[in-house]
């Protein structure tokens, strides 16, 4: 298990570094990506807030690309028994990619994730997988990419809920299976799906993000997005799946 550990953490503080090395001669290489943020307010019948922030960044160079996500999510719904507020989700994820293309199709990629997530039963999960990937085709109307590899994955159940006072930590080691596609509607529309699955000996996690993107002017677009995350052994007293469908207003950058 530690030397599990240590070839994860090695993997991941040296990799960037020989990637930002081979890229620092190319000055063309830049940062693009996209800032959403949703709001949502409900009165009447029902008192609801509800807020949500996602930030995407990727940097595709010749040799090298990287991918960042950080996404915040929180709700709170008055109750009609105490009145008062309540606190009905708290979610926090990020991950950071990095792949190394062998030619202009396939690549090895790395890839570690962190997410915290009040009402899942965890204090916090967090993954790390090393594999190969292969961009199936890449045109003006669509663009698809596949990847499978093996990797580990770490979560501390929350205190409490295994006996009283006491907390569990859970490893394993996973096989993880992504997708990316992306769809171009037409010159002002896109559609997205970004979809991973880690299959462990404890449990499979599978999270689907589907979004349907549309550019109202310059830099500002809307999107509707629907999130999915489903685990076939959640933790004592949690659900299977967890969804959310938002839209927000995004800033491309």
């Amino acid at each position: 298990m530690h030397k599990t550990l240590l070839a994860a953490a090695c993997a991941v503080a040296v990799l960037p570094g020989f990637a930002m090395a081979q890229e620092a001669a190319d000055e063309t290489n830049v940062w693009s990506g996209d800032a959403e943020l949703a709001y949502l307010l409900k009165r009447g019948n029902t008192k609801s807030e509800t807020l949500s922030a996602k930030g995407n960044a990727e940097r595709d160079g010749i040799d090298w690309r990287h991918i960042a996500k950080l996404e915040a999510a929180n709700a709170q719904q008055r109750n009609t028994s105490t009145r008062e507020d309540e606190r009905t989700a708290e979610r926090y994820f990020g991950s950071y990619k990095l792949d190394r293309k062998l030619d202009e199709a396939n690549y090895i990629f790395n890839v570690i994730t962190a997410e915290k997530d009040r009402f899942t039963g965890y204090d916090y999960e967090a993954s790390y997988a090393l594999g190969y990937g292969r961009r199936m085709f890449d045109n003006d109307l669509h663009r698809l990419d596949i990847e499978a590899g093996p990797g580990y994955r770490w979560r501390q159940v929350e205190r409490g809920l295994v006996g009283p006072g006491e907390s569990r930590k859970e490893e394993d080691a996973i096989l993880r299976l992504g997708l990316r596609y992306r769809l171009a509607l037409s010159e002002t529309a896109e559609f997205n799906e970004d979809l991973t699955t880690e299959i462990g000996e404890d449990s499979t996690v599978t999270r689907a993000t589907t979004s349907l993107t549309t550019r109202v002017t310059g830099s500002l677009s809307l999107r509707l997005s629907h999130v999915l995350r489903h685990t076939t052994d959640p933790a004592p007293d949690a659900k299977k799946t967890d969804q959310e469908i938002l839209v927000g207003i995004v800033y491309g950058f």
